[in-house]
């Protein structure tokens, strides 16, 4: 399968990750952690872009993002990573010193009818599956807790059903397998798809969804 081409596709589902540089941590404590997440929700307010899900890690952070035009993308993420590097830089007292993050961020296309609930749990279980909580729902810098009254970043209704089960789906183990799928494809940013399937018939129509899941 070709490599996507570096740009949005409006209806799209993607995983969206970024890095910091070795040894830099992008969040030291909880003011850390809740300063990103006020850039992110001053940036969801102009971009209007849709967030399924977000895990903030000391040294990385995951989005699932659903993306309603070509810019939008770019809009968000890459304003946020950009004034998020900038903005650490000064808050630390460091600036000068260097790229915050090792790339501009990676971003790949999920197909949401065979991969959707499975890159969701990866990004969700990501605190639990490091040792820093014994359950996801307990980091309050991940969609696990916003979901539960931990106040966070604004999440949209997802494009596929909420599982009734979905806390506990998120405490089951991952896959190994899935975990290996997703971080390669992620790294290498090829999209997480069926072999043949063609990128470019991932837009997501939410009625059509919704129809189908009643079935």
């Amino acid at each position: 399968m070709s490599k996507p081409r570096p740009k949005d596709i409006a209806g799209v589902v993607f995983h969206v990750m970024n890095r910091a540089t070795v040894g830099q941590l992008l969040f030291a404590g909880p003011a850390d952690y809740d300063a990103f997440i006020a850039l992110a929700r001053r940036r969801q307010r102009r971009t209007t872009i849709r967030v399924l899900a977000c895990c903030l890690m000391p040294n990385h952070w995951h989005f699932m993002l659903w993306v309603e035009h070509d810019a939008q993308l770019k809009e968000f993420i890459g304003w946020l990573s950009a004034i998020h590097a900038m903005r650490l830089r000064t808050w630390s007292g460091t600036r000068g010193k260097g790229a915050v993050y090792q790339d501009r961020y990676l971003a790949v296309p999920v197909e949401t009818d065979a991969y959707f609930y499975r890159v969701m749990r990866y990004v969700e279980r990501n605190a639990a599956r490091a040792g820093l909580v014994e359950r996801p729902e307990q980091w309050p810098w991940s969609s696990a807790a916003w979901s539960y009254g931990v106040e966070g970043i604004d999440l949209a209704a997802w494009p596929l059903d909420r599982p009734p089960d979905w806390l506990r789906f998120i405490n089951d183990e991952d896959s190994p397998n899935d975990v290996a799928l997703i971080r390669a494809r992620t790294q290498a940013q090829r999209p997480i798809v069926r072999q043949h399937l063609d990128v470019a018939k991932l837009a997501v129509r939410v009625e059509a969804r919704r129809r189908k899941s009643r079935r």
